[in-house]
């Protein structure tokens, strides 16, 4: 198994230059964009399994989304998960996902990193100590996410369970309303999938 770690652009002269090379075996490419049917097509004798992780992978902690193409068996499919595991946790998923995996997945951590200065910021601003604001607004994020996760709770319910009436929490939510934060989120997700099919346009030459 190797793994082909290249931008989009570079993909296929990288894997002309190595075809010889990677014939016969199971190629990992973190590419985004670039369909299975273009790696076949280059290199025809290769199996190639197209995935997007993340940037938490430095800390075991990415969601990879894959798909394989149509030649990998059950025991190399098996195989590849487990690798992919290692970089946190992995699911194979429909190509026709990947560009919206991309926009959501793989650029979340810049989403989520804003979120969190978005929130150190708001420690500052009400006296919190920098080291302080910071490492109380991404563990907020943390805990949150593996609660969701663990409990397999629908966020709106974890919302619900610290909202009291009258409280600090709804008050603080009335002003997140106000802001359109669903929205904005949505919209940035929205045009990262497209910003996904203009590159492979421009690659490829082809949507």
């Amino acid at each position: 198994i190797i793994f082909l770690c290249v931008k989009p652009n570079d993909v296929e002269k990288v894997l002309r230059e190595i075809s010889s090379e990677v014939e016969g075996k199971i190629v990992i490419s973190t590419a985004a964009t670039i369909p299975l049917q273009f790696y076949k097509q280059v290199a025809p004798k290769t199996k190639f399994v197209r995935t997007m992780p993340n940037i938490a992978a430095l800390v075991q902690e990415s969601f990879t989304a894959y798909c394989c193409d149509e030649t990998l068996s059950s025991e190399e499919k098996e195989k590849v998960k487990q690798i992919l595991d290692a970089m946190g946790v992995s699911e194979e998923v429909e190509e026709k996902y990947m560009d919206a995996i991309t926009a959501l997945s793989g650029s979340g951590p810049g989403y989520i990193s804003i979120i969190i200065e978005g929130l150190m910021y708001a420690g500052l601003k009400v006296g919190l100590p920098r080291d302080l604001a910071l490492y109380s607004s991404a563990q907020a994020v943390l805990g949150t996410g593996k609660l969701i996760l663990e409990t397999k709770e629908h966020p709106a319910k974890i919302k619900d369970m610290v909202t009291t009436p009258g409280g600090t929490t709804i008050e603080a939510i009335f002003e997140l309303e106000g802001s359109q934060i669903r929205q904005a989120l949505m919209k940035a997700v929205e045009e990262a999938t497209k910003k996904c099919e203009k590159i492979r346009e421009k690659i490829l030459g082809t949507k």
